[in-house]
């Protein structure tokens, strides 16, 4: 949407002329209407203008002065100029000037209609030329680490938002109206797109959010972040660029920010000596659920914490072979070049189900864990996710155990003569009373045992299981 500034000192034909050109079927908006030249510069100088309408004969600084001023401050600008009887003498003067259209009172509208399309079409024309220009620059700069210069009128700080090549032409096509809009440029280089916002913060990303929720983009992610200078936009181009790979932890398209990913992480490979110290031990012992639990919990962890997902491919690899070497398992068609096909995986449930299913295929090999009843396994399994707002029997039966949820439902209460959600209260709420002990508040106790941001719902269920409320029960464990 161009915008077009009016420019006369008869109130009346400033603005008949703006009632003219806005009744046009154009993509334009008539934002200001000036009696003024002075005004007029004023305005130009606070917000971009593409194309002025104004009469050149006004007092104070007439319109040849007005547009030498327009022109030193935006030599793309398109002028419209209306001229009375015998006002044709400026005519050399402005067209010296880059003015190509004059237009005499009274006018006619059809040759205001075509001078303001002929100025629109222009316009648009410089914008892209100038915006390819500057995009250009933009991508040597990077290229050569910074020795070529950036655009001069990229100003920082800047919002910067990196995304897989692949996803260019969505990206380009859903931020165009914006770009017309604002001094945001949208390009690739090496292989990673870029979309940013010219000296501006915040208004780019509530675009992008409203924008993402109207297309379907697939598995990828946008890393956000703010650059503050030239040294600082090639560090977080080319960090952006190494950490692309992340999307293996999303299923869907999200942008997340870069501090997510600037955290230092020097404990990241203890992560995973300790999940696979836990993980072989469990296994020694037979005790299979535990090491399914334990493996869930790792994967989560990898996911919150953006573990590096090259280093898990390569970990998760050694491990399935150390699995293979230490314990007699009947390998199927799943670990068939298994090495490789790791190295390949795109997702990290692809992964995940990788170790939980060799640990499945070790259940006829491991004889004390085939006699565990499904309930030992199911009371396992909320002990070590009764925290967890989503824990249930479906999630239990379709990430852990593999079974048919009604199935194990029945089951489990076959076993136990209690149903499953009366027991995963009674655990998460004893787990409460615990913490209530330790000075934790109401609030925090409900996050803690599962009950998320309920916590009107977590003391209804404390005083059920109980027969008195959180409070009381602190204020019981007060010495008299």
């Amino acid at each position: 949407m161009k915008k077009i500034l009016v420019v006369d000192d008869e109130p009346l034909i400033a603005k008949g002329v703006a009632t003219l050109i806005s009744g046009y079927n154009l993509p334009l908006e008539v934002t200001d209407v000036c009696l003024d030249s002075e005004e007029a510069l004023i305005i130009c100088q606070q917000k971009k203008i593409d194309v002025i309408v104004t009469d050149i004969n006004m007092p104070n600084l007439n319109g040849i002065e007005l547009i030498k001023a327009l022109k030193n401050l935006d030599p793309t600008l398109q002028i419209i100029i209306l001229t009375g009887f015998g006002s044709f003498s400026y005519a050399k003067e402005a067209m010296a000037l880059g003015v190509k259209h004059f237009l005499e009172k009274p006018l006619i509208p059809g040759m205001m209609y075509e001078a303001v399309r002929d100025c629109l079409a222009v316009a648009e024309r410089q914008q892209e030329e100038s915006k390819l220009y500057q995009r250009r620059q933009i991508e040597r700069f990077l290229s050569s680490s910074g020795v070529e210069a950036l655009p001069e009128s990229l100003s920082f700080p800047f919002d910067l938002y990196l995304f897989d090549s692949r996803f260019y032409p969505q990206l380009a096509k859903i931020s165009k109206n914006y770009r017309e809009n604002n001094p945001a440029f949208v390009g690739h280089h090496s292989k990673v797109g870029y979309l940013l916002n010219s000296g501006s913060t915040g208004s780019l990303g509530g675009f992008l959010i409203t924008a993402l929720e109207k297309v379907q983009l697939g598995k990828g992610i946008a890393i956000h972040c703010q650059v503050q200078d030239a040294e600082d936009f090639l560090f977080r181009f080319y960090l952006g660029k190494r950490n692309l790979d992340k999307e293996f932890y999303f299923d869907e398209f999200q942008i997340i920010n870069q501090e997510r990913i600037l955290r230092e992480k020097v404990y990241e490979n203890q992560i995973y000596v300790e999940f696979r110290e836990k993980l072989l031990q469990y296994l020694n012992q037979g005790e299979l659920t535990r090491a399914q639990v334990l493996t869930e919990t790792f994967f989560d962890t990898c996911r919150s914490e953006l573990y590096p997902v090259q280093l898990l491919r390569l970990q998760i690899n050694e491990l399935l072979t150390t699995i293979f070497d230490l314990y007699p398992v009947k390998r199927d068609s799943t670990f068939d070049d298994y090495s490789p096909k790791i190295m390949l995986l795109n997702d990290w449930q692809e992964l995940s189900f990788m170790l939980m299913h060799c640990i499945d295929l070790m259940r006829s090999t491991l004889s004390n864990q085939e006699n565990m009843k499904l309930s030992h396994k199911v009371n396992l399994i909320i002990e070590e996710y009764y925290d967890r707002e989503s824990l249930s029997l479906k999630w239990i039966a379709n990430r852990l155990l593999y079974l048919n949820p009604e199935y194990l439902g029945k089951t489990y209460y076959k076993e136990t003569k209690v149903r499953f959600n009366k027991k995963l209260a009674e655990y998460r709420i004893a787990k409460a009373q615990e913490l209530l002990q330790q000075n934790y508040k109401v609030y925090e106790v409900a996050a803690m045992t599962g009950f998320g941001n309920s916590p009107e719902y977590f003391v209804q269920t404390f005083k059920k299981i109980t027969g008195i409320t959180p409070k009381q029960f602190v204020k019981q464990q007060v010495p008299v």
